[in-house]
């Protein structure tokens, strides 16, 4: 894959922050140090899935997490790995709270991307980037739902290959808590790195959920 440095450099802060709360400082200067190094390296060496890939910034974001794991060589639990990826995602919540996933057009624009992947993963584009994500709308419940289906995932393919697979259910678990960001509630039956067969989204603004909760 082609590298990117911002989305270390974004959220490094928040990496160090945990990391100085559990080490010494020293050990946080060596393993942030090493992770930039890592990151780089994870990022060239994962599957090309298109520098122009509408959700290729998934994989840049979740490697950012991988790297100080893999540069502790393991000795960072992966609940902390966790936690640094919680933090990030609440230091840039003024981003995700620009959506409001009760609305019409908060529900189209979380939904965009994907359709705009939908519309650039072409025939031509899978032979060429054959281990990208695979997404389709099976089973959406009505027309307009927020729904979609990830049954193919390059991030999971590439942390089991890496050995780091148990990183992935944590990550995915994060998925709520960023969906909620935009005032929304994740419906969800399965993972791929649970073992399922697809990651389903099915996505509620959090006052629907609640009126339909309160039937």
């Amino acid at each position: 894959m082609k590298y990117h440095a911002y989305y270390f450099w974004l959220f490094k802060r928040s990496i160090k922050q945990v990391l100085r709360e559990n080490y010494d400082e020293s050990y946080a200067k060596e393993i942030l140090k090493k992770s930039k190094q890592c990151y780089r390296t994870l990022v060239e060496e994962m599957d090309d899935i298109g520098h122009d890939n509408p959700m290729a910034y998934n994989a840049l974001f979740a490697l950012v997490f991988v790297a100080p794991y893999i540069a502790s060589e393991k000795r960072i639990p992966p609940e902390m790995i966790q936690e640094m990826m919680r933090r990030s995602l609440y230091s840039i919540r003024w981003y995700f709270a620009r959506t409001d996933l009760n609305t019409k057009r908060g529900k189209a624009s979380n939904k965009k991307v994907i359709l705009r992947y939908l519309d650039w993963y072409t025939p031509e584009r899978e032979k060429k980037y054959p281990t990208s994500f695979k997404v389709d709308l099976e089973g959406q419940p009505y027309e307009e739902a927020c729904y979609y289906r990830i049954t193919r995932c390059p991030i999971c393919a590439y942390a089991e290959r890496l050995g780091v697979d148990e990183l992935m259910p944590l990550f995915c678990e994060l998925d709520d808590l960023m969906i909620s960001l935009e005032h929304g509630v994740l419906h969800r039956k399965e993972t791929i790195a649970s073992g399922g067969d697809c990651c389903d989204y099915l996505i509620l603004g959090d006052k629907e959920s609640r009126a339909q909760e309160d039937k």
